[in-house]
């Protein structure tokens, strides 16, 4: 009986240990269930190379902000998610305007509506090179600028022009030698009665695009992004051109050669019988050029305005976006004074006749006859700019833009208080960008 109980004893004692070892979860392979668990999570984890630890981390290289996310279990962490950066700290930045890494930011907010969203720029500086041409708009209207008040001479210099000032002639032989011959070179209208002293002389208008180079601008200035799609800018700018030396005007006239010829007695040297003349001519020849030398044109720019941007054309939310916009500003330019003086350049008469194919080497210049008119005074005038073009986002925070459009300028005055005419330009501009 007494070897019973002990058997029974050592049962029950059996028994309860092995209860004891279910509740401490002791068994091998709870263990080794738990621990590759554990390995299949950090393996996951460290197989995701677009996943960063918390916000304050840059978006991995070569990788699409709208893939990244954030790690929801990391070192530091609370409640399973990353902690909020303290005051101070840096966030990351992207440079792509359109959208500005709204994708992202909602990403990591799907994650916990209090985690940080990536900061977007809000101010970045610019600098644009551009060139423009004009379209519309005239330098010099002889309707409106007629005579220089500086001096009170007109300012077609062919109103006073005589082609006879410029006479060409000889004579050959004496009355001893029994003839004299004299031949004259000249020029006239080809009537030659009581008409006008030439035939015609073209004076037009001069364009802007005649009397300077192609303008060139440079302009420094900042732009503040009001919203995804929006900015406003200003701008400061300098534009140069060097002045043209061209030809303004010109005559036309018919020239003539008349050969007239004397016979003489030789012993008493008077004349025998009336003189013989014969006339040759050459029609609608140019005999007179003038010319116009220009000072430098000297321009300051200043512009406020804003840009619209559209969505991108590439479906890339990163880098290497291009994204058309918009925009329209307004401002004001200040000119230089501006001058030209005028030089005439006169045609041989005898050469003409003489050489009729080199009528390049024809002409001389005539000194002492240069003048110089005061066109206009400096001045600020009025300008108004529309603009549309593309921006390439080159890393996060640099960008390139290209655009084009219509910049209108207001009339200038002339130096007798009468208004020129409004300038029309289109210019072609490069502009590069810098986020802050």
């Amino acid at each position: 009986m007494r070897l019973v109980l002990c058997a029974v004893s050592a049962i029950a004692l059996s028994g309860c240990s092995w209860l004891g070892g279910l509740g401490q979860n002791s068994h091998p392979s709870y263990k080794q269930s738990a621990k590759s668990s554990a390995y299949g999570q950090a393996r996951s984890s460290a197989h995701n190379p677009c996943q960063i630890a918390s916000p304050q981390h840059p978006i991995p290289r070569g990788c699409n902000p709208a893939a990244v996310t954030i790690a929801t279990q990391s070192h530091g962490s609370t409640n399973g998610f990353p902690q909020k950066p303290q005051f101070g700290q840096p966030s990351y930045a992207t440079g792509q305007y359109g959208t500005h890494a709204a994708n992202a930011a909602q990403q990591g907010a799907n994650y916990r509506r209090d985690v940080p969203s990536l900061r977007k720029p809000k101010f970045r500086g610019t600098l644009s090179l551009s060139a423009e041409q004009s379209l519309n708009g005239e330098l010099l209207d002889y309707a409106k600028f007629s005579t220089d008040p500086a001096t009170g001479l007109p300012v077609d210099p062919t109103v006073n022009y005589d082609p006879r000032d410029f006479n060409e002639g000889r004579t050959t032989g004496s009355a001893s030698s029994g003839l004299i011959t004299q031949t004259l070179f000249t020029a006239g209208a080809r009537d030659r009665g009581t008409g006008p002293l030439y035939d015609r002389a073209d004076v037009p208008n001069l364009d802007l695009n005649d009397a300077w180079s192609t303008p060139v601008s440079i302009a420094i200035g900042g732009e503040y992004i009001l919203s995804p799609r929006n900015t406003v800018f200003a701008n400061v700018g300098y534009t140069g051109a060097t002045g043209e030396s061209i030809k303004f005007a010109d005559v036309t006239a018919t020239l003539y050669q008349d050969t007239t010829t004397q016979e003489y007695d030789t012993d008493t040297l008077a004349p025998v019988g009336p003189a013989l003349t014969s006339v040759s001519f050459i029609p609608d020849e140019q005999i007179a050029t003038f010319n116009a030398e220009f000072s430098d044109m000297n321009r300051y720019d200043l512009e406020v305005g804003g840009r619209h941007y559209f969505n991108s054309w590439n479906k890339n939310d990163g880098l290497n976006t291009i994204t058309p916009f918009v925009g329209a500003s307004v401002g004001a330019s200040h000119f230089n004074a501006v001058s030209y003086r005028t030089s005439q350049r006169q045609r041989f008469y005898e050469q003409a006749f003489n050489n009729p194919d080199g009528e390049e080497s024809q002409f001389y210049n005539i000194h002492g006859t240069e003048t110089t008119v005061e066109l206009y005074d400096s001045q600020w005038v009025p300008t108004g700019q529309l603009n549309a073009g593309v921006e390439w986002q080159v890393t996060p925070r640099t960008g390139l833009a290209f655009e084009t459009g219509v910049r209108i300028e207001g009339a200038r005055e002339y130096s007798n208080n009468e208004k020129g005419d409004t300038n029309i330009a289109i210019p072609l501009k490069i502009r590069g960008s810098y986020n802050f």
